[in-house]
């Protein structure tokens, strides 16, 4: 695998990381809400934890999806990159709840696997060591061979 390109070695990590998750939604969850005790939270950030956390929440998924987006995108108020990846994480969550939830149409079926990669490239924007340390516990560890 060290002969593939990093972003493709990250996204077979994402894959892999995912797929070992007894509770996805949760376990996204549990990545955000270790970013967010860093990072400071927003009314977006907030819905995309309750999602996480409240089973019976997880259709709104789409709903808090449009949500974190619309801040994303926002010119008004641009995120920095940092920011920008930290509510990428959370527009995973709200895919995760809603396709966990059944809803209809889909989001991607590969949202889960980005979850990991999304995360590292957060870890590597800054230079907070407990930022990575409190990622890396939620994540189960860092990939070996990026």
């Amino acid at each position: 695998m060290a002969d593939l390109p990093t972003n493709e070695r990250l996204y077979i990590w994402g894959r892999n990381l995912f797929q070992q998750q007894q509770e996805p939604v949760v376990w996204a969850g549990s990545v955000l809400a270790a970013t967010a005790r860093k990072m400071g939270r927003s009314p977006e950030i907030d819905e995309a934890l309750i999602l996480a956390e409240r089973e019976d929440q997880w259709p709104r998924g789409r709903e808090v999806f449009d949500r974190i987006r619309r801040r994303s995108l926002s010119r008004e108020d641009p995120l920095a990159e940092e920011h920008a990846l930290y509510f990428a994480l959370a527009e995973l969550v709200a895919k995760l709840a809603h396709n966990a939830a059944g809803q209809q149409p889909p989001f991607d079926h590969d949202s889960g696997w980005r979850v990991g990669p999304t995360a590292y490239r957060l870890a590597a924007t800054t230079d907070d060591p407990e930022l990575h340390e409190r990622l890396a516990q939620a994540l189960g560890g860092w990939p070996q061979d990026v």
